[in-house]
Parts: structure tokens; C-alpha cells; sequence
């Protein structure tokens, strides 16, 4: 090989190289945003899956995997909503049902140990839902720093797209679900107003929106309330119901618990969960929602006594 030619060959392999040190350094970000596309195209199915065991088994590796991939592409947009939505759902579907179990079985103790691990996940889910506004929405933090008008009118003047409605819901929801685990916190319960305002826009933008949970979430907020108003609950729990034409169970098990007792309602709180107990797979698409409430309403069809 002539000595030009072996210069050429070197200076190609050196190129060759140097794009290759050059580009090394995006290769784990390139792998975790594919990634992201790929839990993202994945997530209906888990929405879908029919064993409630298996799927509660299965969550926290998820968010294991989830956090990992997050420390590498920490302003993703997709694996945020991911991972937020897991700690949701493991928080609301299998730990809160540990929580109640035990405060049945008169475990409080345990019970308060387990409620903080729900806490946490919400809180963990909040951050993120935040973070994700933020990307967008930098002034977020002084919208929700200031007056509850200030960030409703904020709201309004920032979010105008119907595909708003998921993050709008998510961060609420998050939020409220935290303040619903931290009962003993009076600053956190002064903050309920502005989670609710969150997921009024939602609503706003999309009724429909994740089964019409927007409504459900509503209904929850208002009759946990010290002194919430009954009638304005009712009315979101039937609008839920009316715009899933009943198929979503999650909204049946919530009237029961938190309307249905706080009234005094027992009829009404038994023909609410006989449906759902009776029910078959009303919607396939929110399958595993349709599976923990079953779980919640065997619960409380079972410890009814303790809750009139």
C-alpha cells in the first residue's frame, strides 16, 4: 500500500472513529428515547390486561425501569407521563386497597405506614406531572404560587387544546389523590382548590377524557370535603356515569364510598356495587380500572357494616 494511500485509510478510519467517540455520548439518550416510544405504543395494553395479582406484581418493576430510563432523559415527555401514571395507578389500585384492608382488620399502625407509601407516590407523581407543565409552562410555579383566580385565569389563557386535558388531569389528579393521603396536613388540604382547578380545565377541554374521570375526580373532591356540598357531588358522579353510559366502573365503586356513605345512603351504596360485582367486561379498553374496582367493591360490600 503506497504511503498516500495508507494516509487516506488512516485519516477515513480516524474519522470513522472520531464520529463514532463523538456520537457515543447520545447513544444511551437515543436508546432511551426509543424506549420511551416504546412504553408509550405499549401502554394500551397494560390498560387492557385482565389479572389484577399479576398487573399489581408487575408495576413496581415498571417504575424501577421507568425511574432508570428517566435519570438518562429526564425531560422526556413520554416516559413523564408514563412513570407519573404508574405511581398513580400502584398507588390508588393496590396500596390504598392494602391501606383500607387494614384499617378494617383495626391494623392502624400498618395502615398509616402503608397510606405514607401512597403519599410519597403521589407526591413523586406530582413532581413530575409539574415538571411536565413546566417544559412548557415555565411561569407554572408563580400561576400556582398566587391566587386561586390568578391560576384558574392562567389556566385558561395557557391550556386551549382539547389534547391539554391529559396532562391538566394528571397533575390534579396526582395532586388531589395526595391531599386525600395527608388528611392531618391542613396546608396540604388548603391546596385542594387549586387541584381541582387543574382538573375543571380538563374538563373543559375534554369531558371524555380518560373515561370521563375528570367528573369522578370531581365528585371525590367536593363530598371529601369538610363541608362539601352532597347535591354538587352527586351531579359529577351521575355525569361520569352518563358519559361512560356506565361502563367505567371506577366511578360507581367512588359514589358508593364517598357519597353513598357520607349520606347515609345504603341502598344506593349496595345497588352501586352490585353492579359492579354483577358486571362482565362492560369496557374492554379500561379493563384492569374495571378490575380494581371490583377488588374495592368486594371490599366494602364485605365490611359494610363498618362504614354506616
Amino acid at each position: 500500500m503506497s504511503q498516500d494511500l495508507l494516509s487516506r485509510h488512516l485519516r477515513s478510519v480516524m474519522g470513522a472513529l472520531c464520529v463514532m467517540a463523538l456520537g457515543g455520548c447520545d447513544v444511551a439518550k437515543f436508546t432511551a428515547d426509543s424506549t420511551a416510544g416504546l412504553f408509550s405504543r405499549a401502554a394500551p395494553a397494560f390498560e387492557s390486561y385482565w389479572d389484577y395479582d399479576l398487573a399489581g406484581e408487575a408495576v413496581p418493576a415498571t417504575i424501577v425501569q421507568l425511574e432508570g430510563i428517566l435519570r438518562v432523559v429526564p425531560d422526556n415527555d413520554a416516559i413523564l407521563a408514563q412513570l407519573s401514571q404508574a405511581y398513580v395507578a400502584y398507588a390508588y389500585g393496590w396500596i390504598e386497597v392494602e391501606v383500607e384492608e387494614l384499617e378494617f382488620e383495626g391494623e392502624y399502625t400498618e395502615a398509616n405506614d402503608q397510606r405514607q407509601r401512597a403519599r410519597t407516590m403521589y407526591l413523586r407523581a406530582m413532581d413530575l406531572t409539574r415538571h411536565r407543565i413546566r417544559l412548557w409552562h415555565p411561569n407554572v410555579d408563580d400561576a400556582v404560587g398566587g391566587s386561586i383566580e390568578g391560576l384558574e385565569a392562567w389556566l385558561r389563557d395557557e391550556f386551549a387544546a382539547e389534547g391539554d386535558a391529559e396532562i391538566l388531569f394528571w397533575h390534579g389528579y396526582a395532586w388531589g389523590s395526595y391531599i386525600n393521603t395527608a388528611k392531618d396536613d391542613m396546608e396540604a388540604i388548603a391546596d385542594l382548590a387549586y387541584a381541582k382547578a387543574f382538573v375543571t380545565r380538563s374538563i373543559e377541554l375534554d369531558p371524555d377524557y380518560y373515561n370521563a374521570s375528570g367528573y369522578t375526580f370531581m365528585g371525590v373532591a367536593v363530598a371529601s370535603e369538610m363541608a362539601g356540598d352532597m347535591d354538587e357531588a352527586k351531579l359529577y358522579f351521575e355525569k361520569a356515569l352518563a358519559r361512560t353510559e356506565g361502563r367505567a366502573l371506577q366511578t360507581h365503586v367512588n359514589m358508593a364510598r364517598y357519597y353513598a356513605v357520607k349520606t347515609g345512603n345504603r341502598e344506593l351504596f349496595d345497588k352501586l356495587l352490585n353492579e359492579v360485582m354483577d358486571a362482565d367486561d362492560p369496557l374492554p379498553e379500561a379493563r384492569l380500572a374495571n378490575r380494581m374496582a371490583r377488588e374495592r367493591a368486594a371490599l366494602y360490600i364485605e365490611n359494610a357494616d363498618q362504614l354506616f
